[in-house]
């Protein structure tokens, strides 16, 4: 038999937004540097945070949620500064889960304008990590005319688009996707040429891979 710890989590300010506010001003005073020689501290917040976080998402608050998950995962997917020296933190996370949650929370609380700038904001930021929950969630959850208006909105953004622009190539994966989805094998092999300098794919395999 083993004897295991339990942890509970208790908010020290008003709000859990205000908290994690905290925890990210900790975080940026190297409160967790190294967080991986002292328990894990950091990571068991950010865990603790994530679950808390989901079960505002169950209550249907999905402004709160909102906001904080994307206090969380922009802090995590950003890579100038490393606040817990972790090889790679948000592989220890699920982190497919998260981005479904807090885009199905976007869908649920944002205008085509503002989704799009949530997403351009997003892609700006992950330049390492491909999760493909988030461009399934944007194409499962929104109708047919708001789907147009995002892709073109997500089309326009693409054209600026450099080859070292990485979290921005997530705008032309997305339009991949999207072309698949609607089974359009030849927008989706005028894509792979048109930024064939940007996404090195081929357009058979690619179309056929599973999407």
């Amino acid at each position: 038999m083993k004897i295991k710890k339990t942890y509970s989590y208790a908010l020290t300010e008003e709000t859990l937004e205000k908290d994690i506010d905290k925890f990210i001003r900790d975080a940026k005073h190297c409160a967790y540097q190294y967080d991986y020689k002292y328990q894990q501290e950091g990571l068991k917040l950010i865990r603790a945070y994530f679950r808390m976080i989901e079960d505002e998402l169950k209550k249907q608050n999905y402004t709160v949620a909102r906001n904080c998950y994307k206090k969380i995962i922009f802090l995590l997917l950003q890579t100038e500064y490393d606040y817990f020296n972790y090889e790679d933190i948000v592989g220890k996370l699920n982190f497919e889960k998260y981005m479904e949650n807090y885009f199905t929370c976007l869908l649920k609380t944002c205008s085509i304008e503002e989704l799009f700038q949530e997403y351009y904001e997003y892609c700006k930021i992950n330049e390492v990590y491909g999760f493909e929950s988030v461009h399934k969630t944007i194409i499962a959850l929104l109708p047919e005319d708001g789907l147009n208006a995002f892709a073109t909105a997500v089309t326009s953004a693409a054209e600026k688009v450099g080859e070292e622009d990485y979290g921005l190539h997530n705008l032309i994966y997305f339009l991949l996707d999207l072309a698949k989805h609607r089974n359009n094998r030849e927008s989706y092999n005028t894509l792979c040429q048109h930024y064939e300098k940007i996404v090195d794919i081929d357009p058979q395999e690619g179309f056929d891979e599973d999407a």
